[in-house]
């Protein structure tokens, strides 16, 4: 979502008109899940994919045939008769056509961007009426409370003021069925909205008018290291969506130049590591730092505090080590056994980019579980 808010945001300052496609359900063997977008504009994609192949090349020819024209379009799409895809299955794709220059849309592509880099739970409402092929676009972002961040808030708040004789809009929290007994009530977004604090972004249609399309959070992961493995870990995750943060104790190795896709550098005391950084349920930590006294240092203080993912880098014996140390610190056994380490896929790796390839692999495998 960040890459596709960022290339919207920058052919709208060009003036260039774009459609975005998003995939608003499927069933069987479609080739990417529903809420996977791309962005096409004259020259064809220019960024994202919905899974590329038939499907991929029918929907940027039919993208293609909407620029400029403010409209929105709904397709569904049988992959084997319409597509001749023998993966079978089926997908529902929804058009949004941008006009270059729109100022509300570069708004909205602004407020996408501040949400994710700020983890601000968010949800992206594109219009999607029901039983309608062509349609004028119109998207919105709200937040957790139903306030309406940027957009097109007329759109909302006339959907809404429609829908509240049948007892207003359904609230997008996690599949709530709830409704707002006062319908609208002057309010431009869905009623008693449930914050979403979600890894992982589903797409679903509610009260037939839009497609509510859960911002993904980009996962933190933690780096606590930065040598040869720290730098190739950290270049790897972010290439793959992770949003990375490099801690070092050595101002020599926490320069953020050798780090240019970190989103952030950190240089602190790996005995204190709360000092300069506070984690949460969501973060990947991994520990890789100079020594087995720091490793075991930094894995102590991650145990107790909430997360997602640990992983530690270091042989058997370090392994074993940390194990004990860790039971005569008085943490739990569960705690210890959930931590990987060592760290990353049993690959035969050997040099820092072969690591780094494991270790991402492992954290991507990590990621897709917390999305289920």
């Amino acid at each position: 979502m960040r890459e596709i808010a960022e290339c919207m945001a920058a052919a709208l300052a060009d003036g260039r008109d774009v459609v975005l496609v998003t995939i608003a359900g499927g069933k069987g063997s479609a080739p990417r899940h529903a809420g996977s977008q791309m962005l096409v504009d004259a020259e064809g994609l220019a960024c994202g994919t919905i899974g590329g192949g038939a499907l991929e090349a029918h929907a940027i020819a039919q993208a293609r045939a909407l620029l400029g024209s403010g409209h929105g379009r709904f397709e569904q799409l049988d992959l084997v008769a319409d597509l001749g895809m023998a993966c079978g299955g089926s997908a529902s794709l929804l058009y949004t056509a941008v006009r270059g220059g729109d100022a509300r849309w570069a708004q909205l592509a602004a407020a996408i961007i501040r949400c994710l880099d700020e983890r601000t739970p968010a949800t992206l409402l594109l219009r999607c009426p029901e039983g309608q092929q062509l349609f004028e676009a119109a998207a919105a972002l709200v937040d957790g409370d139903g306030k309406v961040l940027a957009g097109d808030c007329g759109a909302v708040l006339a959907d809404a003021t429609e829908t509240a004789g049948a007892g207003g809009f359904a609230s997008l929290g996690n599949g709530s069925d709830a409704v707002d007994d006062d319908g609208a009530a002057g309010r431009a977004a869905v009623c008693d909205a449930t914050p979403l604090h979600s890894v992982g972004a589903a797409a679903s249609r509610f009260d037939g008018a839009w497609l509510a399309l859960p911002l993904e959070m980009p996962v933190r992961a933690v780096v606590f290291g930065g040598g040869h493995v720290g730098r190739a870990t950290v270049a790897a995750l972010a290439r793959v969506g992770f949003a990375c943060t490099l801690f070092d104790s050595r101002p020599e190795f926490a320069c953020p130049e050798d780090f240019p896709d970190a989103r952030e550098v950190l240089c602190g005391d790996f005995g204190s590591i709360a000092a300069s950084i506070s984690l949460d349920e969501r973060d990947f930590i991994l520990i890789m730092t100079p020594g087995h006294n720091s490793d075991f240092a930094v894995l102590e203080q991650v145990l107790r505090q909430p997360h997602a993912y640990v992983g530690l880098i270091g042989s058997r014996r370090k392994i074993a080590a940390a194990r004990q140390q860790m039971l005569a610190a008085g943490i739990p056994q569960a705690d210890i056994d959930a931590v990987h380490m060592p760290i990353g896929l049993a690959i035969g790796a050997e040099t820092p980019e072969e690591i780094a390839i494991s270790i991402t692999a492992e954290c991507i495998q990590a990621r897709a579980a917390l999305r289920r």
